[in-house]
């Protein structure tokens, strides 16, 4: 743990929690000509994991290099860390002169798009001058490297794309979900002078030089019901902290995303095998037909990260985007993204209204792939880029290991299914047991679908708390700390200064559960649905502490089934066959 971690709070200005509209809105970050980018330079590039970029040398070094130099610099600058991660949420003020709307609410929200149709593409320019900045960065230091070594580094500075990180990537347990790039203090490099030693770990957290509570404050983190919100989160840290009040607990975040591992694997081969119109899979709006039920999205799945990294800051949406794990994450949802279009290329953005508000954008605003992503401009007459502009990765000039050479779809969905579709604890490189020709064809699949307000737990000053809803088979643990580890998985909301009726909903494999039933003789595969309605029970709850279901209204659980046609190729994806069967509603 880093020291000089907290600030007085005596020297603080007093904010009032019950007032986050007399925030005022800071001048603008750029009131001159629109700043236009178009990507990083050098051709396609692969994005490439974490831990595989650690294993490139003067690639490796030369990020780490970049990043430490990106986050240093001054935060006043456009194109600074602290300018561009605050695109995300906090400060609440412009950017690049693209003025915030005057809807009520709209001061104390970014300009992200969560929970509406625009959330997977929004992303991808956001990486994309993310990535540019870093590359630029990166190219001024592989210059002033002696020329012995010079062209290594600006041939890596050509090739440096963002990395992600495969927070679903197949583990034995002796290795962490959390990579050792992230969680470690200090790391190694070689600096353009020669000199080799250990610096800060630009990787671990962000340093906000000053922290500026006029920029950064609690508004940001509003305090929820009980102990459920993080106000100190934002007010007191001069420095970016994970999963935890007081310090970067990426041991304690580990351990919950272990236990998760199995649940968030599963979730992510149902989204990607499964065929869903592009604007159910790649938010949390409600756009696009429902596929009956497989309700999961690309956007739910993604808050599991943000929502076990509570109370730090990569949980409130409106400072999330400092913590260099953002970068990695939403990486990683890109590829997610990425996956799918290559999979199902014929399914693109239609249109849906707005559900949830933005900076500029109004809850009802009509949306579709022409929609300007504001406030990324792609040219000097000040046009913004759109979600028809992004929709192919290859003419933005980097692609994804499983993408390279444009692999055709049996060899894609083989991919996909070895990485994905086996054990959590076993890597893929390692040998599995194949199917026995007189094996099933076909196995019942039991999923709980969860129905929940997205904003639905008041925080008591005019938005809404994050808070997760976890599912049960059997006995539910009196401490909530014990939940992670006995529940069949979660499905959860991230709040924000919003409240509104949106609702959501969301599956819960039950395999592993009823597989143990049945193996301890609790249960039948012949009275899987009588177990399941009597056993079925869920609990809110975030973090450590549990949410009394009273603060919540509108949350129902019921059980249904489908049949799953077994694949007889590894090229091939099992199908769900015969429609979806509800057994009613269950859940105590």
């Amino acid at each position: 743990m880093r020291l000089t971690s907290t600030v007085v709070a005596s020297l603080l200005p007093a904010l009032s929690f019950g007032s986050p509209l007399e925030i005022f809105r800071a001048e603008k970050r750029q009131a001159t000509s629109p700043y236009v980018f178009t990507g990083a330079t050098g051709g396609v590039q692969p994005r490439l994991e974490i831990r595989d970029l650690q294993k490139t040398g003067e690639m490796w070094n030369l990020y780490l290099l970049a990043m430490t130099d990106f986050q240093a610099m001054d935060q006043s600058k456009v194109d600074s860390w602290f300018q561009i991660a605050g695109i995300h949420g906090m400060p609440w003020q412009d950017w690049d002169g693209v003025s915030g709307g005057s809807g009520e609410g709209q001061n104390t929200l970014g300009y992200c798009t969560h929970n509406q149709l625009l959330f997977a593409t929004w992303h991808r320019p956001y990486l994309m001058l993310f990535e540019q900045q870093l590359q630029k960065v990166a190219t001024n230091i592989a210059g002033k490297f002696p020329t012995s070594t010079r062209a290594k580094y600006q041939d890596a500075a050509s090739k440096l794309r963002m990395p992600y990180w495969d927070w679903a990537k197949a583990l034995p347990t002796s290795q962490p979900v959390v990579p050792t790039a992230l969680s470690d203090e200090k790391v190694q490099v070689t600096k353009p002078d020669g000199t080799v030693g250990q610096i800060d770990n630009p990787l671990f957290d962000y340093n906000f030089h000053p922290l500026d509570h006029s920029q950064i404050n609690g508004t940001g983190c509003p305090p929820g019901r009980g102990d459920i919100g993080s106000p100190d989160v934002c007010n007191n840290f001069n420095h970016t902290i994970r999963a935890s009040f007081t310090f970067n607990d990426n041991a304690g975040l580990d351990s919950k995303l272990r236990d998760i591992l199995s649940s968030l694997r599963s979730t992510l081969y149902k989204i990607l095998s499964q065929y869903q119109a592009f604007d159910h899979f790649a938010n949390n709006g409600q756009c696009g037909p429902i596929g009956g039920g497989l309700s999961n999205n690309l956007e739910q799945l993604h808050g599991n990260i943000h929502l076990k990294n509570y109370p730090g800051h990569m949980s409130p949406a409106a400072v999330t985007a400092f913590d260099p794990m953002f970068w990695m994450h939403h990486a990683n949802v890109d590829r997610q993204l990425a996956l799918f279009q290559a999979l199902y290329p014929d399914t693109y953005m239609e249109s849906c209204n707005a559900d949830t508000p933005t900076w500029t954008i109004l809850a009802g605003d009509p949306l579709d792939a022409s929609s300007p992503l504001k406030p990324f401009h792609k040219n000097s007459a000040g046009a913004f880029w759109t979600s028809a502009d992004v929709r192919n990765i290859s003419k933005l000039s980097y692609t994804y290991p499983e993408l390279v050479g444009s692999p055709s779809n049996a060899t894609l969905v083989a991919s996909i299914k070895k990485q994905y579709s086996g054990p959590a604890d076993v890597p893929v490189s390692a040998s599995k047991h194949r199917r026995q020709d007189a094996g099933p064809t076909t196995k019942e699949l039991y999923l709980a679908q969860v129905t929940y307000p997205v904003y639905g737990l008041d925080n008591e000053v005019g938005g809404s708390s994050p808070y997760e809803v976890s599912v049960f088979v059997g006995d539910v643990p009196n401490d909530p700390k014990d939940w992670i580890k006995t529940s069949a998985g979660s499905v959860g909301a991230i709040g924000g200064m919003i409240q509104n009726d949106q609702i959501s909903t969301g599956s819960i494999d039950l395999s592993d559960a009823l597989k143990k039933a049945i193996s301890s003789g609790a249960t039948t595969e012949e009275k899987a649905v009588e177990y399941l309605k009597a056993n079925l029970h869920y609990r809110l709850g975030l973090g450590d502490f549990e949410i009394s279901k009273d603060n919540v209204h509108g949350i129902s659980m019921k059980l249904v089934s489908t049949k799953v046609e077994i694949a007889q190729s590894d090229d091939v994806f099992d199908r769900w066959v015969g429609g979806f069967i509800e057994h009613g509603e269950v859940g105590a």
